[in-house]
């Protein structure tokens, strides 16, 4: 399945790299329906056996996909949700293959975002040829994974001036520390040059420089609708978006059974991920008292990741 046509630019895979990737999607493509044919209840999802067709894609310079094939043993049958969550794996992939069999009727942009998402990885030294964006960012929250030796560090940023939210993703291997240090609660100077696609949200910030701190979160949405209708709309352009930022000001934490909701002063509600025993500190020192949330939106949950109360910025 050769592309039908052949653009040149640093930011999509060279001509053998696109027609390696296309046949890895077709194998992908047949795993998909075999799957179907045997059923998701009959289907051995443990991780030895996605190990081969996870394999293939490794081989095949998908490694996106075989990250999220991956994940799909890391799943528990016993969890009332699991069909669920199998599906929308599997619908994720199936939405690959479908675009990668049409490329040539998608944007330049979702086409960037398609092979990035699928494994390609662009150099920071080819972002410097963008155009930047100049801000003091804050620093809202940070996160970390590990897998085998390979140690991951999601930082969510937002810009004084700019009010955009971006991720920096950085990678260590083994022992060898993180290239730069970023601090929950720091500012930091600098340029941010973000990954091209149909709705970036990755970025990279070019020689950091701490300043003075900002002293709330820069930017928030008033309530969950206008922040949902912003949702739909990134979504609308890039479908595999699976976490994006959310900052929502004037909202409460209330308890819901074994959960907790968040609540803005319209009554809106977002269930919330966290656990319980994450959420009980916040709970007590808030109380009805309102605050500014910042957090994680995957479609269904927010993962809380910092709290402003307009006297002090904690982090989850």
């Amino acid at each position: 399945m050769k592309p039908p046509e052949f653009v040149t630019s640093p930011f999509l895979p060279g001509e053998d790299r696109q027609i390696l990737m296309d046949k890895g999607i077709e194998q992908l493509e047949i795993w998909l329906y075999d799957v179907i044919k045997i059923g998701l209840l009959q289907y051995d999802f443990a991780e030895q056996s996605v190990f081969e067709i996870s394999s293939r894609m490794i081989d095949a310079k998908l490694g996106g996909i075989a990250r999220r094939l991956r994940r799909l043993g890391t799943l528990n049958r016993a969890d009332p949700d699991w069909v669920e969550q199998v599906l929308r794996i599997l619908g994720d992939l199936y939405l690959l293959v479908s675009a990668f069999k049409n490329k040539k009727e998608l944007s330049s942009g979702l086409i960037t975002s398609l092979y990035s998402l699928a494994g390609l990885n662009i150099k920071k030294t080819d972002l410097l040829s963008l155009a930047p964006v100049e801000d003091h960012w804050l620093v809202c929250g940070v996160e970390f994974e590990e897998e085998e030796n390979l140690r991951s560090r999601f930082t969510w940023i937002m810009g004084a001036k700019s009010k955009r939210t971006a991720l920096l993703l950085d990678f260590a291997f083994g022992r060898v520390d993180f290239q730069t240090r970023y601090l929950f609660r720091h500012s930091y100077q600098g340029s941010l040059y973000y990954y091209p696609g149909s709705f970036p949200i990755r970025a990279h910030l070019q020689d950091p420089l701490v300043v003075r701190k900002i002293k709330t979160f820069p930017a928030s949405f008033e309530n969950i609708e206008k922040y949902l209708d912003v949702y739909a709309h990134a979504i609308s352009l890039n479908p595999w978006i699976t976490d994006f930022p959310v900052c929502i000001r004037n909202v409460t934490l209330q308890k819901s059974g074994e959960k907790f909701l968040m609540v803005d002063s319209g009554g809106q509600v977002l269930p919330v991920k966290n656990s319980p025993d994450d959420l009980w500190p916040v709970y007590a020192a808030l109380g009805l008292q309102s605050c500014s949330l910042f957090g994680i939106w995957d479609g269904k949950e927010i993962r809380i990741l910092s709290w402003d109360d307009g006297f002090v910025h904690q982090s989850l």
